[in-house]
């Protein structure tokens, strides 16, 4: 027949009964354990975890009734299933344990087939209890980490209407003083500046609603990779060349390390284009003027090592745990009024993973930062 499979209290206050039902509970597959009366049960239940408790009626200094009263009352150990055991056939005792939750009781002597099959449905009743309580623990975490993501989403919209709101509005105000100086001589400068702006504020626009659509397929799992050989080594090169320009508007040097030989991995270009400048771009947002910040890509172990290091404010130890996840705007300033979605990084860590790889930063705070992107070389 199969065994079962628990471990069981035993609490009778004569040895004899405790060791002979311990040996045919044993023998059943069961480990046990014993208690000589009510006080020494409760201080085992509260201290172990069993899965069904065998309790005689009548004991000295807390009887069996008494004992199942103070077990049903206390949130921790009420759901461990008892059957009440008893030399007394009374069915005024009987009615008694049932009432206060007794899940069964059994006369003695003993039926080791009766006992085998109340303990096995028992057993049943706990495991379904167990499993309902697992899942409803998992249910609320879910349900907690939905509500905060819901939260985080909220907020990060709300931050994300009003960086397009800014440039919204510029966008209206140039156009008023466009259309008022179309009949005024001499204001070609002054328009090609007006239209130039207008340029500018159209791309942060656009760079917002890309970051939000970039999130939205991730999160979906519908973001596609288009993988073909690319040398990162000299992807490292023109990305940083495409914000030197910018970097320059802050007086800031862009400092490149790149191998001559090629970085060869299997990549989807302008994905991982981003990732790249994602993070240079980042650290000269981030970077006071006149400050330098390092771009480097090496092989160690078959991978490509790229890194970018600023010399900004650095991350604290709040940011730290923070600094990939969703919808989040750390401590730490743009330093020339820039907007900042809150969604670059996490977008990096997505693209990045998706690709096999891993992203990590070190940062001390007032020292910089340094964020690491590691992905594997083709062979």
């Amino acid at each position: 027949m199969t065994q079962l499979q628990g471990h069981v209290l035993v609490v009778d206050d004569l040895d004899t009964n405790r060791e002979a039902l311990s040996r045919m509970l044993e023998r059943e597959g069961l480990t046990t354990e014993g208690a000589q009366d009510g006080f020494d049960a409760l201080d085992k239940v509260r201290a172990g975890s069993f899965d069904v408790i065998l309790l005689d009626v009548m004991m000295p200094r807390l009887d069996g009734i008494q004992t199942l009263a103070i077990l049903k009352q206390e949130i921790g150990i009420r759901d461990i299933p008892v059957i009440m055991l008893s030399a007394l056939n009374e069915s005024k005792a009987i009615r008694e344990c049932i009432e206060l939750g007794a899940d069964d009781y059994l006369p003695k002597p003993i039926d080791r087939s009766l006992l085998k099959a109340r303990l096995a449905s028992c057993l049943r009743r706990k495991q379904l209890t167990d499993n309902e309580k697992n899942y409803m623990v998992r249910l609320e975490s879910t349900n907690e980490e939905l509500r905060r993501l819901s939260l985080l989403k909220s907020r990060f919209l709300g931050m994300a209407a009003h960086d397009l709101k800014n440039p919204m509005t510029t966008i209206l105000v140039l156009a008023d003083q466009l259309s008022e100086s179309c009949d005024k001589p001499d204001t070609v400068g002054s328009r090609r500046k007006q239209l130039h702006r207008i340029q500018e504020s159209v791309q942060k626009m656009l760079g917002i609603i890309q970051a939000l659509l970039d999130s939205a397929a991730a999160e979906s799992g519908q973001l596609e990779l288009r993988l073909q050989a690319a040398d990162l080594a000299r992807m490292a090169i023109e990305v940083a060349e495409e914000n030197r320009v910018y970097a320059e508007s802050k007086q800031i040097e862009i400092r490149c390390e790149v191998p001559t030989a090629p970085l060869v991995a299997k990549v989807d270009a302008a994905r991982m284009r981003d990732v790249m400048d994602n993070l240079i771009n980042n650290a000269i947002k981030f970077s006071p003027p006149s400050k330098a910040i390092l771009v480097a890509i090496q092989k160690a172990d078959r991978k490509a090592h790229f890194k970018v290091v600023d010399q900004g404010p650095g991350l604290s130890e709040e940011d730290m745990k923070l600094v990939f996840g969703l919808y989040q705007r750390l401590s730490a300033q743009p330093t020339g009024s820039e907007s900042s979605t809150g969604l670059g990084l996490s977008i990096v860590k997505q693209r990045v993973e998706l690709h096999s790889g891993r992203v990590w930063v070190e940062s001390q705070p007032g020292e910089g930062a340094t964020f690491h992107v590691e992905l594997p070389l083709e062979a």
